[in-house]
């Protein structure tokens, strides 16, 4: 993180300044980022949505948009997401760099970010954009509906909230239809000033722009009012499974969606267990160069897909596959098999090499692409590691075949959720 410099500007939010002239564009990202509560989700889902459709000065759907054509076709979105058990809302904003029009916009469009951030429509001194309240609601609604419709989602959200039931990992970040209907605008105008004072923030600009003028302006102009900042507890890593549960669900659908949930009990603030157990994790199933892929799914012809991912924060491996309904015990027992010959270090030169190159190009086509090296230098704030690409590349080189074995034999299975 050589070209990258992060400054506290208030208590609880800082600013991250990434040079990066191999763009045209600059890219600004504001991280929100609390505990998740089952009984906030709802209504942060309907916040964020309410803060994009109108502002004081862009008091409608329309004005926001002609400002945004205004300022050279700047783009904007919203995503809602958990990082571990975080609750993380994130708004990102785009825009052309100033090298490339005939005036300086970056002032400016700072200043839409701001009233974006700080001013929305507030009627009556409580009730946040009461008029779009509806609106929202019920394209949350359809959006929280239409999840059953991507049965392989479904499916792997199913396995988490059935292995995780006792655990805030286990809630669902975009919300619950039965919060909908008790929301109201004082509701979210709560929430509102309870998320502007207390949310740990971080600020990423990244883009061709003079980094001091830049600073200059957000130490100007981003002025959170804050309370007492929200106190971000670790997730329990360490968790341990019992016996394996197994649950089936029955939708009628022609092609199963076969998901295993394992714990690993592995800090990744232990980097050399941790990129073992990563790069363990990709020989298993993390791409075509994987056992999943190779065996199960191209030898056996046992499934349509095959893949693992992993998620650091509370060390839980996914599996999800989808198969041929009779073909459940099958898939199964392979699946097993493979895990078992990594935990016996059924592990080649070349897949272990496969791995590390598939690992490595994969960090650094992420890092290279827009808006790539604010990602990753958020998601290092954000697990308080703050290791540098080179220093993760270097981690990964490091794995050796002694470590993947040691790793992977603290992978345990904890759920098997079966769709049908």
């Amino acid at each position: 993180m050589s070209n990258t410099n992060i400054i506290t500007l208030d208590k609880g939010v800082s600013l991250g300044l990434i040079e990066n002239s191999k763009f045209k564009t600059n890219f600004i990202s504001i991280y929100f980022e609390r505990n998740l509560k089952r009984d906030e989700v709802t209504v942060l889902s309907l916040l964020a949505s309410l803060m994009q459709s109108g502002t004081t000065l862009y008091p409608s759907i329309q004005d926001v948009s002609k400002r945004l054509d205004e300022l050279y076709g700047m783009g904007m979105d919203i995503d809602i997401s958990k990082h571990g058990e975080k609750s993380i809302t994130k708004f990102v904003f785009y825009s052309i760099s100033d090298k490339y029009v005939d005036e300086p916009i970056i002032e400016d469009v700072l200043d839409f970010v701001c009233e974006v951030i700080f001013n929305p429509i507030i009627v009556d001194g409580n009730k946040l954009n009461p008029g779009m309240l509806d609106i929202e609601r019920e394209n949350l609604r359809s959006e929280i509906n239409s999840k059953i419709n991507n049965k392989i989602s479904y499916a792997n959200s199913k396995c988490i909230q059935n292995m995780c039931k006792d655990e805030l990992f286990s809630i669902d970040t975009i919300g619950y239809v039965e919060d909908l209907d008790k929301i109201t605008a004082k509701d979210v105008y709560n929430m509102y000033l309870e998320f502007i004072s207390s949310s740990n923030v971080f600020i990423t600009i990244e883009g061709d722009f003079d980094k001091q003028n830049v600073k200059s302006i957000c130490e100007k102009k981003f002025k959170f009012r804050r309370g007492d900042v929200v106190k971000i507890d670790r997730e329990d890593y360490s968790i341990k499974s019992k016996d394996v549960d197994y649950i089936t669900e029955d939708l009628g659908i022609n092609q199963g969606k076969l998901v295993i949930g394992y714990r690993c009990g592995i800090d990744y603030m232990d980097y050399p267990k941790y990129y073992s157990l990563l790069l363990g994790n990709s020989i298993f199933g993390g791409g075509p160069h994987s056992k999943l892929f190779n065996n199960v799914r191209e030898k056996e012809s046992l499934c349509y897909y095959a893949s693992s991912s992993l998620d650091k924060n509370k060390s839980i491996m996914m599996v999800n596959s989808g198969i041929e309904i009779d073909n459940y015990e099958r898939a199964l027992e392979l699946i097993r098999k493979e895990l078992q010959d990594l935990k016996y270090g059924v592990i080649s030169d070349l897949e272990i090499e496969n791995a590390k190159k598939s690992m490595i190009n994969s960090f650094n086509v992420s890092y290279d692409s827009v808006s790539g090296e604010s990602s990753f230098v958020y998601n290092q704030f954000i697990s308080r590691t703050n290791l540098s690409l080179e220093e993760v590349i270097g981690y990964i080189n490091d794995v050796d075949k002694a470590g993947i074995v040691e790793a992977m034999k603290n992978v345990v299975e904890d759920t098997v959720y079966f769709l049908r």
